[in-house]
């Protein structure tokens, strides 16, 4: 540790730890950001942001899984409205075929009202309906994929997932 390093505050190295994770250098935002942690495990930016968001990032991108969703819900702890740990998270349970979990996220943030949520609702309900289809629940990929499709009818993508998704459910 050079000698600068030990005089840094907290909000100093959550700062730190945040440029480095944007440049990307991780193993740098790691360090930083554990330190966050070490000093005040319950620390959140004025912004809103809060280093296990950050650390949680690093290891979904890395393929650690199961450690994201640790720290995306020690995020959520920290501030129970952080939207882009709750999206991770999901996202995280989806990959790791923890479905009815994803589905508790995604749903819970669909919760939220247009105007506070940042993710499109019709990126919400797709993640919804992709959950029931890999569940194998049919009725309710149907209307989850349908409700997506409601919601901006143009969408190439929902088209496709809505005619896999009754095209399964048709079969089965």
């Amino acid at each position: 540790m050079c000698p600068a390093e030990k005089h840094r505050t907290l909000s100093e190295w959550f700062e730190y730890g945040r440029r480095c994770f944007h440049k990307p250098d991780g193993m740098e935002a790691v360090r930083a950001l554990e330190k966050v942690v070490e000093m005040d495990p319950g620390y959140r930016h004025p912004d809103g942001d809060n280093p296990y968001f950050y650390l949680g990032k690093i290891h979904e991108m890395e393929g650690r899984l199961e450690q994201a969703i640790v720290l995306y819900s020690r995020a959520l702890a920290v501030n129970p409205q952080d939207e882009e740990s709750r999206i991770g998270r999901g996202s995280c349970y989806t990959v790791t075929r923890q479905h009815e979990r994803a589905i508790e996220d995604f749903t819970h943030l669909l919760r939220l009202p247009e105007g506070k949520r940042k993710v499109p609702r019709k990126h919400l309900l797709q993640a919804i309906a992709e959950n029931h289809r890999q569940l194998e629940d049919w009725g309710q990929a149907v209307y989850w994929a349908q409700k997506a499709m409601e919601a901006d009818p143009a969408d190439e993508r929902l088209k496709e997932l809505y005619e896999r998704i009754f095209s399964a459910g048709r079969s089965h």
